[in-house]
């Protein structure tokens, strides 16, 4: 009998390159998963840590739409023991009906929405890597996630996953950001309703993501926009989040597509009314007109009280106190109206944005 830890160890029900996934019994004789780092790597104190770090990461997820990490050690990590089927397994028999897709896809949203608000990036999004309990998803294997902290600590051009469901900009660039999986969930959306996949011809190396659009999955208008919104190929067109993907599944917000990456306009403050100003020229030279014109018998030399103001109208920040008249101009004196308003022109502080 064979054991790790406390766990008996059983038959062999999963396998990848760096691990094997066994079915086990704790000590209390309860079924779990005891996923295995293999034999010739418990040596590597490179691997033994992003052993424990895929632990981790994933035990901080608590969603019922993502696996449960019950206990890691050295080289190992016991899981809930999912008594099912993945969907890679699934799909092989043949599509699912629309109203299907639509409700494991927005649960598998749900769960990597939880993922993203710890600000993890799973990268290998796909139908092998989530298991059915029944008619509930969980999304499995964090073993090449990482966190957007730990990428950008990290040399930019590693390019991980599985090809075909990796994002041009995952290609082409390495890219770490939660766009990749709302690209992938596109992927597994357009393959579960089709039964095929939109991209093929992954031979020798070859990329076809990188090479044109994807096609139209020839279903309802609802679910063939949610699949072609997932799988825009410039990432800020994309849904903004998964929580966006999920709501549109459900039919709450189809049409709600935004994106995350390009930088939003900035709100411009509104504009002060300029024509004001305008008027204080206008002002200050009708004097000089009045006293231009030949006296009319019997019409006294008077002037109303608003032209003897030289100083320009306020706006709406003035306060009376600053509003003071000024003596009525001498006719032989002139004042330069532009300089005047510039003098009364409002200074800017260093970093203001401009109108």
């Amino acid at each position: 009998m064979r054991t790790v830890g406390e766990y008996v160890l059983g038959a062999a029900i999963g396998h990848g390159a760096t691990s094997e996934v066994l079915a086990a019994t704790d000590r209390d004789g309860r079924d779990v998963a005891l996923k295995l780092l293999r034999a010739h790597l418990l040596d590597d104190p490179r691997a033994v840590e992003r052993f424990l770090a895929e632990a981790e990461r994933t035990r901080g997820i608590a969603h019922p739409n993502v696996v449960t990490v019950l206990e890691a050690g050295r080289g190992y990590l016991a899981m809930e023991r999912i008594h099912g089927e993945t969907l890679a397994e699934c799909l092989a028999r043949g599509p699912l009906d629309e109203d299907t897709v639509r409700r494991l896809g927005a649960a598998i949203a749900d769960g990597m929405a939880a993922a993203h608000a710890r600000t993890i990036v799973h990268r290998d999004l796909k139908p092998a890597n989530i298991m059915l309990d029944g008619d509930t998803p969980k999304i499995v294997d964090f073993g090449i996630a990482t966190t957007l902290a730990e990428a950008s600590a990290r040399t930019t051009g590693t390019r991980l996953g599985t090809p075909a469901y990796m994002a041009p900009e995952q290609l082409s660039g390495g890219v770490i950001a939660p766009c990749v999986d709302i690209w992938a969930l596109g992927v597994i959306l357009f393959e579960a309703v089709t039964g095929r996949l939109p991209f093929e011809g992954f031979d020798d190396g070859r990329c076809p993501q990188l090479l044109g659009p994807a096609p139209s999955a020839n279903i309802s208008a609802e679910l063939d926009h949610v699949i072609a919104a997932c799988l825009e190929r410039e990432p800020g067109k994309r849904p903004a989040s998964m929580t966006s993907v999920a709501s549109m599944l459900r039919g709450e917000e189809v049409e709600r597509i935004t994106q995350a990456i390009v930088e939003p306009k900035r709100p411009t403050a509104p504009r002060r009314k300029r024509w004001p100003w305008l008027a204080v020229p206008a002002l200050l030279a009708a004097p000089a007109i009045w006293f231009a014109l030949p006296d009319a018998p019997g019409v006294p030399m008077t002037f109303p009280v608003w032209m003897t103001m030289t100083t320009p109208i306020p706006d709406a920040t003035t306060t009376a106190a600053e509003v003071t008249p000024a003596p009525p101009p001498a006719p032989h004196h002139h004042h330069h109206p532009s300089a005047r308003a510039k003098a009364k022109a409002p200074s800017r502080r260093a970093g203001e944005t401009l109108d």
